[in-house]
């Protein structure tokens, strides 16, 4: 057992272990930081994009609403016409029917 047990430490001292560790570790954080700023500036003009694809398109957008809304009304007045024309065509034939069946007999 005459090992000397302080064979197998490294041949830094603590204090410069420590202090390459926290030199790493602020390294590391400082890439991230940069990469984190990296990220919001692509974020920040994707949104810049977007807004302006937003300006761009919205009014196209509101015409198509409009022209939309004209239709609506268009097809509820043809559907009013419609159950006109047939309420007047059942109504006919109901006439027709009538009359044929007042027919005397030849």
């Amino acid at each position: 057992m005459s090992e000397d047990p302080t064979r197998n430490l490294p041949p830094t001292s603590f204090e410069e272990r420590v202090l390459s560790e926290l030199s790493a570790i602020r390294q590391e954080i400082s890439q991230q930081g940069i990469r984190l700023t990296s990220l919001e500036n692509r974020l920040t003009t994707l949104e810049e994009k977007v807004d302006a694809r937003l300006r761009e398109t919205r009014p196209i957008w509101e015409g198509v609403q409009q022209r939309l809304t004209e239709i609506e009304a268009s097809l509820k007045e043809v559907n009013r016409h419609l159950k006109t024309l047939v309420n007047d065509s059942f109504k006919l034939r109901a006439r027709v029917e009538e009359l044929e069946d007042n027919q005397p007999a030849a």
